[in-house]
């Protein structure tokens, strides 16, 4: 039996979706930790789970803690089974976008997986611009059901030598030890953790200067900063990657805050000196 991995909730929804229209029984696991953040491992370990966990709970806000860590724990119960798989009926088929979030998480699998394990691989965002054309989407989830499906035409057998490619990366990351990745010239790299910080902080200045806020003493919900960083970016990056680098900054005085940091959608920032360079 050929099982299906995906990365993220939402794209296990389009493409459970997408099976549905086409009437495919074959099963689907979405592994939900984004390793595009934070320590990595063998995750198929419980120790490496838990440790992956714990440092979620110290970084997340109330709100997406509350949220995702539930999600994340049965996330591990359903993919550590795919370890065991040791027949020659049973295969793995991927599904992969260019975000490093989905290479990383494919990286690590492959890596900790037995190798006698079948495994292949759709590149989705490579397939959708050579099947449809015109766009590029930076993940999985940013495909409908409807043209999604027909890109597993364009499934590829996962070589050795390709293989062996995946699991040099994975190992240096493991030999970085850092806690931020990015994809670059069709690698996974560490960069330091406050890689997209500058960033936020211009765009900040920029948005407080607004005319719109200036009743508010320059004050704006960090939402609104979230939106505009991701939405600017070349690759897929989950919103709470740049919200836990926003709580960094308010933490070294670079940005004032008025209400709530348990989500998001509760406070809103200034930027302490808002001189733009």
């Amino acid at each position: 039996m050929r099982t299906h991995i995906v990365f993220g909730a939402s794209t296990r929804g389009t493409l459970m979706n997408a099976f549905k229209i086409n009437q495919i029984t074959e099963q689907i696991v979405a592994m939900e930790d984004d390793l595009m953040l934070g320590p990595l491992g063998n995750i198929f370990l419980d120790s490496v789970q838990s440790f992956r966990l714990k440092w979620w709970e110290q970084i997340l806000n109330e709100e997406d803690k509350t949220e995702y860590i539930p999600y994340l724990r049965d996330s591990f119960k359903n993919f550590s089974g795919l370890a065991n798989i040791n027949t020659d009926e049973d295969s793995l088929l991927f599904w992969v976008g260019d975000s490093p979030t989905e290479h990383t998480g494919f990286m690590c699998l492959v890596a900790n997986l037995p190798k006698y394990i079948s495994v292949s691989v759709v590149m989705v965002s490579q397939a959708y611009y050579k099947r449809y054309g015109k766009f590029r989407p930076r993940s999985t989830g940013e495909v409908s059901p409807e043209k999604l499906f027909p890109l597993m035409e364009d499934a590829k057998d996962l070589t050795p030598h390709v293989r062996e490619q995946y699991v040099m990366n994975w190992n240096q990351l493991l030999e970085d030890n850092g806690i931020l990745r990015i994809r670059k010239n069709r690698q996974v790299e560490t960069v330091t953790v406050d890689y997209f910080d500058q960033e936020i902080i211009d765009r900040a200045k920029r948005i407080s200067r607004e005319k719109f806020h200036l009743k508010s003493d320059g004050f704006f919900y960090a939402v609104r900063l979230v939106g505009e960083i991701i939405g600017r970016q070349k690759q897929r990056i989950e919103d709470g990657v740049i919200e836990w680098r926003i709580r960094c900054l308010i933490q070294r005085n670079v940005f004032t805050y008025q209400g709530s940091l348990d989500s998001m959608r509760l406070y809103m920032i200034k930027p302490v000196n808002d001189s733009i360079d």
